[in-house]
């Protein structure tokens, strides 16, 4: 009995020593690069945008409270910017707006109506138009992407 129970602990301790020793690997990999929402406003006369740059070098973002004085990490410069667009739509009638840069998209608007889309965008300047407004809007899409490593909450 004796000998049966040391040999039992014996392969135990021996799964346990060659369970965590294994070879993998885990690269830390820097996470996707945090949402940016750029605002638009389409009227019979103009196109307005805000912010009109985003990921440009130099430029802080919002930071949650609890991480207001920690380094701000750079996710993956490659990866392409995913803005998220919040379009108010001031127009009567139902409109396009056409997104046309090194991306181009198009959106459907309601009538007097919010909407939005979410788009990857590569780096360079870009230009907002439609057919039921006069203006045109342009924005910059610089290469500096933000991880959300530090903050909670966030993929």
């Amino acid at each position: 009995m004796r000998g049966t129970l040391s040999c039992v602990c014996l392969l135990v301790l021996t799964g346990t020593l060659v369970a965590g020793c294994t070879a993998k690997s885990h690269p830390n990999d820097p996470r996707p690069p945090v949402d940016q929402v750029i605002s638009v406003s389409v009227s019979d006369d103009a196109i307005e945008v805000a912010p009109r740059g985003i990921g440009l070098p130099g430029q802080v973002p919002v930071n949650l409270n609890q991480n207001r004085n920690a380094p701000i990490s750079q996710a993956d410069r490659a990866a392409p910017a995913v803005v998220d667009f919040r379009v108010s739509n001031l127009l009567r009638r139902r409109a396009r707006l056409t997104l046309e840069g090194p991306v181009d998209r198009e959106f459907d608007m309601t009538p007097a109506s919010p909407g939005s889309f979410t788009a990857g965008l590569e780096p360079g300047i870009y230009r907002l138009s439609s057919p039921g407004s006069a203006g045109t809007a342009r924005f910059i899409v610089g290469s500096s992407r933000i991880s959300s490593s530090s903050d909670l909450l966030t993929p």
